[in-house]
């Protein structure tokens, strides 16, 4: 049996929201899904990588739309990590020549970076709504990406 999460991360990797504005979304996240297994923060020291798990597809360009080949994907991955975390530095992506980080690469479905991100496990509430998604970025202060895992 597989394990379904929602991640919630900030769009700005680096961000961390204040402790109060953490708390105030883990008591909303708990509304929301009061059946998940496990609801939680996490903070890095390090920006880290928040992928969808098996929900993975591909990985395209963001100027051309070119999907790339997964292994090119890995290897700009491994290069831009620096064994504590990911920096994120721009690149010349081939297809083109346009220069994105790893960030700015569309991932279907959503893949992302970051340092602070809000989870639960198995929430059973399918997609968040657009009013849930407006009230987590009023809360956390920032714009937010959801992330659906599937383990």
């Amino acid at each position: 049996m597989s394990d379904n999460w929602i991640r919630i991360i900030p769009e700005q990797p680096d961000f961390v929201p204040e402790e109060e504005n953490q708390q105030r979304a883990l008591s909303f996240l708990r509304q929301l899904a009061p059946r998940s297994q496990e609801i939680r923060t996490t903070v890095g020291d390090r920006i880290g990588f928040v992928d969808c798990g098996e929900n993975f597809e591909s990985v395209a360009c963001p100027s051309c739309g070119v999907v790339f080949e997964m292994a090119a994907w890995l290897r700009w991955m491994a290069e831009d990590f620096d064994g504590e975390g990911f920096t994120l530095r721009n690149r010349v992506i081939p297809c083109c020549g346009a220069q994105h980080t790893l960030k700015e690469l569309r991932c279907k479905l959503p893949q992302g970076f970051a340092r602070f991100q809000l989870s639960a496990m198995n929430p059973n509430i399918g997609e968040l709504p657009e009013e849930s998604r407006k009230k987590f970025q009023e809360i956390l202060g920032c714009t937010i990406r959801i992330i659906y895992q599937r383990i």
